[in-house]
């Protein structure tokens, strides 16, 4: 069975340290502090804090008896169930949930009482915990399946609380009375996720599978699987959302091209009724109201009658930044939250909306990725709430961009600062006021830009594509003309992980995975891309058995090296030959699974410095030896002022080059 070491799960790991190897969206405002000490004079490493990168993520959200229940995630935990007054939106109180970083999953069971499954590291696993409203008290109630790392639904009944999880796809059932937890097994063999579970009246199981088959699993309450519905379109992706209203199965898709599709079910007749085109809103039932249920569509709140399939457009638009959840009535009222902690009402009797005052306590959300800006400052970008932040070495002073998105990748370009945007991967232009969108591939299935560099008049980027598909792309776009270039495929397969540029040709890395769990070749590799005249010039494989490279980088005499996980190697760029190679470390490729982006590499001061897995290093190009500088280590990047800055978690150092 293949281990998930994906970008994402690499950084929730322990604080970072240094090593004893060496001694020496669309926003206008901003927040600038000063609390962050400048750069060091010594040399080596030194601490700088955090950086002013903040934000509620509320993922899992629910409702029972006035009250809305959301876990704020934090980057290196505890996250926080919050609990608001779903009538004004006040702040009642909030429980930190320790071990877990945040949650996608809350649920309200028969009793009042709220269950939340956890994701975290993987020291920390997937847990659940239950809070009682009576006492106004969070018990954990344990790891439900010792593999997973992240419980993605639960769903309550009187007796049980069932989970969902990855990255194996279990689902399991924890007994209320005798305490006991029961891994109920995978409903689908090769779906690795449960993204969402939904309870019947009659006790039935209904689990939404992924990220490619979207079907949806059937089950007794024992776990028995007794059908399997088939998705009524022909895509790949997931069955994002799953509820049950009366005799109606509701599932929300998200698919591979970026689609959002409703599918309205027949339980009795067991037959498709419908599909709903565009439906944005995570919950699919929490406006349930008769045969009716209030969801998200094209940004606009409406009205789905089961029956006929009738659609009425509400005129609500703004419901704060981030994923809607529809929640529940109280009364007229449709109570509903963001995914960045906001909430809103809809009042039906008089046909307005509503934002409330956000009251959840921002918590530290991790630096994402670094890089040097055009104004000598050290950019960060922030995961999931996403948000950017400046660094100034020389003052210490930080400022913060609260509505940027999760930046997978930054590099500057001809004077101005490029981000590259989870998920669509979206491709911005930053001025220092506010991000302007230049490019979306959404349509052409990717997501994820991890790396970018300037390319002469061009902008160059590599891309992962979406969950459930394969096949990255090279994209390029010249901003100051608009004209945009994609080579999707261009190594067949594969996805992009690195970029580097010299003298006309772009040099690319790449890694077999893409959105799914199976390696689409035997070896990674490295390619060059002649822009002027749009063709490939030569592919080779440097590291025999690496799945995955990583950054490349030149260095003063115009070789070109590449840092994988567990090897360095120089090559000759004009012909592609490989050079030499050392391996650095192990790395369990037969295990592996999704690895993406895990190094990064610069050439600087007669070295070469490098960050993998893990772990910071000063390299020798001359007898290609690695020296540990720092860990655990998640992001470096080199500054304009020449030192290397670096982050983990939400903490960010720097290490000063003598």
């Amino acid at each position: 069975m293949r281990r998930a070491l994906t970008a994402a799960c690499l950084l929730v790991v322990t604080l970072a340290v240094p090593a004893q190897a060496e001694t020496a969206p669309d926003t206008s405002t901003s927040t600038t502090t000063s609390t962050t000490p400048p750069a060091p004079a010594q040399c080596g490493f030194a601490d700088l804090g955090s950086l002013p990168l903040t934000g509620a993520t509320t993922a899992g959200t629910a409702m029972d008896r006035g009250r809305v229940y959301s876990v704020t995630s934090s980057a290196s935990g505890p996250a926080l169930l919050g609990i608001r007054d779903a009538d004004d939106g006040t702040l009642i109180a909030e429980h930190p949930l320790p071990q877990a970083l945040g949650s996608w999953a809350v649920d309200v069971g028969p009793d009042h009482s709220v269950y939340v499954g956890s994701y975290g590291s993987a020291e920390q696993k997937g847990r659940i915990f239950r809070y009682d409203p009576d006492d106004d008290k969070v018990t954990e109630l344990g790891v439900p399946v010792p593999t997973e790392t992240f419980v993605w639904t639960v769903a309550a009944t009187k007796d049980y609380v069932y989970g969902g999880t990855s990255p194996n796809g279990r689902l399991f059932r924890h007994d209320l009375a005798t305490g006991e937890t029961k891994d109920l097994g995978s409903p689908v063999p090769g779906q690795t996720y449960i993204r969402d579970l939904a309870i019947g009246d009659d006790g039935t199981v209904y689990a939404g599978m992924g990220p490619s088959s979207m079907k949806v699993a059937v089950l007794s309450p024992d776990g028995d699987v007794r059908r399997v519905i088939e998705p009524p379109l022909d895509a790949t992706g997931w069955s994002y959302d799953v509820d049950v209203v009366g005799r109606y199965l509701l599932v929300r898709y998200e698919t591979s091209a970026a689609k959002k599709p409703l599918g309205v079910y027949d339980l009795k007749r067991r037959e498709w009724l419908r599909v709903v085109d565009d439906i944005e809103s995570l919950t699919v039932a929490g406006g349930a109201r008769g045969k009716s249920v209030h969801l998200v569509r094209k940004g606009e709140l409406i009205r789905l009658d089961l029956r006929s399939g009738r659609i009425t457009g509400l005129g609500m638009t703004e419901f704060g930044e981030g994923a809607v959840r529809p929640l529940g009535w109280r009364g007229n009222t449709l109570v509903g939250t963001s995914s960045t902690g906001g909430m809103w009402h809809y009042d039906r009797k008089a046909g307005t909306g509503k934002l409330l005052d956000g009251s959840l306590t921002g918590l530290p959300v991790s630096i994402r990725s670094l890089a040097e800006g055009p104004d000598g400052r050290v950019y960060a970008g922030g995961f999931f709430t996403g948000g950017l932040a400046a660094y100034d070495p020389a003052t210490g002073a930080s400022q913060f961009w609260p509505g940027v998105g999760q930046s997978e990748g930054m590099v500057t370009h001809q004077g101005k600062l490029y981000l590259g945007v989870y998920p669509g991967a979206r491709i911005y232009e930053f001025d220092g006021e506010a991000p302007k969108l230049l490019l979306n591939l959404h349509e052409q299935e990717q997501d994820r830009p991890f790396s970018m560099v300037s390319a002469g008049d061009w902008l160059a980027f590599g891309t992962v594509p979406k969950v459930g598909t394969v096949g990255g792309a090279l994209g390029l776009i010249n901003p100051a003309t608009g004209e945009s270039r994609v080579k999707r495929n261009i190594i067949p397969g594969h996805s992009v992980v690195g970029v580097t540029y010299r003298d006309g040709v772009v040099y690319g890395a790449t890694s077999v995975f893409g959105g799914v769990g199976t390696p689409q070749d035997t070896v990674a590799k490295v390619f060059a891309y002649d822009i002027a005249t749009d063709k490939l010039l030569w592919q080779s494989a440097p590291v025999p058995g690496d799945l995955a490279l990583g950054e490349l980088a030149f260095d003063e005499g115009g070789k070109l090296w590449g840092l994988t996980p567990d090897a360095l190697f120089e090559m000759d760029p004009a012909t592609g030959e490989t050079l030499r190679t050392a391996k650095h470390q192990t790395y369990p490729w037969e295990s592996a699974t999704q690895v993406w982006h895990d190094t990064n590499l610069v050439f600087h001061a007669g070295y070469l410095w490098g960050k993998t897995q893990g772990k910071a290093y000063r390299i020798d190009p001359a007898t290609m030896e690695l020296t540990l500088i720092a860990r655990p280590i998640s992001n470096l990047a080199k500054g304009a002022d020449g030192n290397l800055y670096l982050s983990r978690n939400e903490r960010f150092y720097t290490y000063r080059v003598c």
